[in-house]
């Protein structure tokens, strides 16, 4: 990128996408907050993540109320920008709800945070690991299919609301061309996870930011692990049997979630074995993320990190899960 820390109004914009190591990301921003102030970059935000202020300007609803949080929380963010750009620091925000902004709210963040000073970043990793993880943040939502029949729907109901919101957030080139769009390929890197070194997300987030060895040397206790595959199943058919019997959202999240994760991570020992895509639906799997690939390097953006061997996506192409197929419609 050609701005760096200490850059008179420039801004680095994370996007997500979700489940691609954004929360662990947003923790070390937040830990070593100091240590990025110190070499000219302002973590803006008093939490890890601002939920509310990404979501005010995508638009994106409270799932129990139904309510998109005011626009005040984007203004105000914008305040912070402003503040941290008028000390001489380079504003850094962060957030996966920008992913599956629309091209009208796209316009809105480039126009609102200045479009010639600004960088997008985007983290992806494979559909066979991101895919899986979307499935089991859904179950955490309410939602009762299966693995093998929520992918059924993704993958082949191309009209349904819920598959079009998934692509929205996990159609990796889809969104570098909404963003490029806007800002230009050249204002936009595509950072690949490597799923083998995980540590290696904050060494190579330093690089794209221009950030000096070991500013995000702090590692977060807390990130956003995934349920074991048993530990999903089993949350599935909670979720059916309790509002099959007349449970409402606002109890879920209020009560059964909350039991659920604290049991969980209670008696969780060691490693766990993470849900699989059904063998029946991973060469359609497969092909998707191909085609990501390939749509991607045909953009012409910057790409940090292994763009073939994320086509391949071998890596969690292993074994078929035993996820049921509930039939719920619930997502």
């Amino acid at each position: 990128m050609n701005s760096h820390p200490g850059s008179l109004n420039a801004t680095i914009l994370h996007i997500g996408a979700p489940k691609c190591g954004s929360t662990a990301l947003q923790s070390s921003f937040y830990l070593n907050r100091d240590a990025l102030k110190r070499v000219g970059v302002e973590y803006i935000g008093s939490q890890a993540h601002w939920t509310s202020a990404a979501k005010s300007i995508v638009g994106v609803p409270d799932r129990v109320s139904g309510a998109v949080p005011p626009l005040t929380e984007w203004k105000s963010l914008l305040t912070w920008t402003a503040r941290a750009h008028q000390e001489g620091r380079t504003a850094l925000i962060s957030s996966e709800w920008f992913a599956s902004a629309d091209s009208a709210s796209i316009e809105r963040i480039v126009r609102d945070l200045g479009r010639d000073t600004l960088r997008v970043v985007l983290l992806i990793r494979p559909l066979t690991s991101t895919l899986p993880s979307a499935w089991q943040q859904g179950l955490k939502l309410g939602g009762t299919l299966g693995l093998t029949a929520w992918l059924e729907m993704v993958l082949t109901q191309h009209d349904s609301p819920r598959a079009q919101r998934v692509w929205q957030k996990h159609g990796y080139d889809r969104i570098v061309t909404r963003w490029a769009d806007v800002v230009g390929r050249d204002r936009i890197t595509v950072q690949i996870v490597d799923e083998q070194r995980p540590e290696s997300i904050f060494q190579d987030f330093s690089r794209i930011a221009n950030l000096p060895e070991n500013v995000l040397s702090t590692a977060p206790k807390r990130t956003n692990p995934s349920l074991s595959a048993f530990e999903a199943d089993v949350l599935a058919e909670l979720n059916q049997m309790f509002f099959s019997r007349g449970g409402t959202l606002q109890e879920y999240r209020s009560g059964v979630l909350r039991t659920f994760d604290g049991y969980v991570n209670s008696i969780r020992q060691g490693g766990i074995e993470k849900s699989r895509i059904p063998a029946q639906l991973l060469p359609a799997v497969l092909a998707r993320n191909s085609e990501i690939a390939r749509n991607i390097e045909s953009l012409g953006c910057t790409v940090i990190g292994d763009l073939k061997r994320f086509a391949d996506a071998t890596v969690r192409a292993g074994a078929e899960s035993t996820v049921g197929t509930g039939s719920s419609q619930r997502d």
